[in-house]
């Protein structure tokens, strides 16, 4: 295989996450026959949380397994930071990480093999839950009413076509950018909080691109526990609804009755005792509130 791999990781300064994670890619198999570098793009928001980046990635590239740099993007934004890396990447292919997972042994060769294996021109690797997490009846019972944490483990085989991505662990031919442009940097962690991805995606089909998911190719996501409440389930479903507004600037009047619909829901599934159907509600009346919160700031703002 003469692939080579650029493996970019934006972060907004959570040190020890990151360090996990760069301590997994140095565990990988086949990583000194590989050609690949690590590029940390620091989307950290003060400069004492930038400079401990720094010098972690430093730590790392002293190794020498890998070329392992950095590159500061002082203005907040994960598709910001993403998008300042991309031009400076070297490699053919390149994977992109959160800063919150840790890869598993076969997560480098299975990259290049799936590029080589299949004629897509982007790959959506699998986010898993470790075995003591999955153990844990508290956490399960907590991700089951929130699912404010994303895992990808969908029951296909190797080289299935998707039509959206997750972005904690994708990997895209460089070419790609070229093609359709980078990231949305109105979207993501950073500036609206979502849908990044998606909308990535959603461009990817539009010009006739394949995406292909590869189970094989796997992290570990964080269960953070801190994640897994009321607070946090508000946060993620304000955030998507700004983002959703960002993307389709929605009308007042399909926003309302869509906000009212699902307080009835929620009314109505709370009565009958439907757990996970009632924040499912919940989880639309937060995203259509904060899409009419917006919308109004919009329309306001216009006529002062």
């Amino acid at each position: 295989m003469d692939a080579s791999l650029t493996i970019i990781i934006a972060t907004a300064g959570r040190v020890e996450s990151l360090r996990r994670l760069l301590e997994s890619l140095h565990r990988v198999e086949g990583g000194d026959q590989i050609s690949c570098e690590i590029v940390v793009a620091n989307n950290a928001a003060d400069e004492a949380s930038a400079q401990a980046v720094k010098e972690l990635v430093s730590e790392y590239a002293q190794r020498g397994r890998y070329h392992c740099w950095q590159v500061r993007e002082p203005l907040p934004g994960k598709c910001r930071a993403q998008n300042r890396a991309i031009p400076l990447a070297k490699g053919s292919i390149l994977a992109f990480l959160d800063d919150d997972v840790e890869v598993t042994s076969r997560w480098l060769q299975g990259i290049l093999n799936f590029f080589a294996s299949f004629p897509h021109q982007v790959m959506q690797g699998s986010i898993q839950m470790r075995d003591e997490d999955r153990r844990d009846p508290q956490l399960q019972k907590a991700l089951e009413r929130y699912r404010t944490i994303d895992f990808i483990d969908y029951d296909f085989l190797p080289g299935k076509d998707l039509r959206t991505l997750t972005g904690g662990n994708i990997a895209v031919r460089h070419e790609v950018f070229k093609l359709v442009g980078l990231f949305d940097e109105r979207l993501g962690p950073g500036r609206a909080g979502y849908s990044e991805d998606v909308e990535f995606a959603k461009r990817l089909l539009k010009a006739g691109l394949r995406i292909g998911y590869e189970p094989r190719v796997s992290v570990y996501n964080e269960l953070d526990p801190s994640r897994l409440t009321e607070e946090s389930f508000r946060i993620r479903h304000e955030r998507q609804g700004r983002s959703r507004l960002v993307q389709k600037n929605s009308s007042i009047f399909t926003i309302i009755p869509n906000l009212l619909r699902s307080i009835w829901t929620f009314v109505w599934y709370s009565l009958i005792g439907n757990e996970r159907r009632k924040y499912r509600a919940k989880g639309r009346y937060f995203h259509y509130r904060a899409m009419l919160l917006e919308k109004t700031k919009r329309v306001t703002g216009v006529f002062r």
